[in-house]
C-alpha cells in the first residue's frame, strides 16, 4: 500500500514538473520570439494533472495569464482532470 502511494506522488510531482518546465520553455521562446509549444500540449499536462505545477508556472513567469480562451480551456482540463480522478476515487473506495 505505501510502495503504491509512493509511486503515485512520484509520478503526480514529474507530471506537475514537466508542466512547470513546458510553460516555462514556452514563455523563453515567446520572449525570443521563437516556435513555441503548441496550446494542446501545455492543456495535455493540465489534463494529466500537471494543472497545480502549471497554474503556479503561469503565475510565476506570467505566462498565459491574460489570454482568456487559454484559462478557460484550461479551467476545463483541471475539472475533466479533477472529475476523472473523484470518478476512480469513487469506484476504488466503494
Amino acid at each position: 500500500m505505501l510502495e503504491n502511494l509512493l509511486v503515485i506522488l512520484a509520478i503526480v510531482l514529474v507530471v506537475n514538473l514537466g508542466s512547470v518546465i513546458a510553460i516555462w520553455w514556452d514563455k523563453r521562446r515567446a520572449k525570443k520570439d521563437q516556435w513555441r509549444i503548441k496550446e494542446g500540449t501545455l492543456l495535455a499536462w493540465a489534463l494529466v494533472g500537471g494543472w497545480p505545477g502549471g497554474i503556479w508556472a503561469m503565475r510565476r513567469f506570467r505566462h498565459k495569464t491574460s489570454k482568456q480562451s487559454f484559462k478557460a480551456k484550461y479551467v476545463l482540463a483541471i475539472l475533466l482532470n479533477t472529475g476523472v480522478i473523484a470518478a476512480i476515487a469513487f469506484v476504488v473506495i466503494g
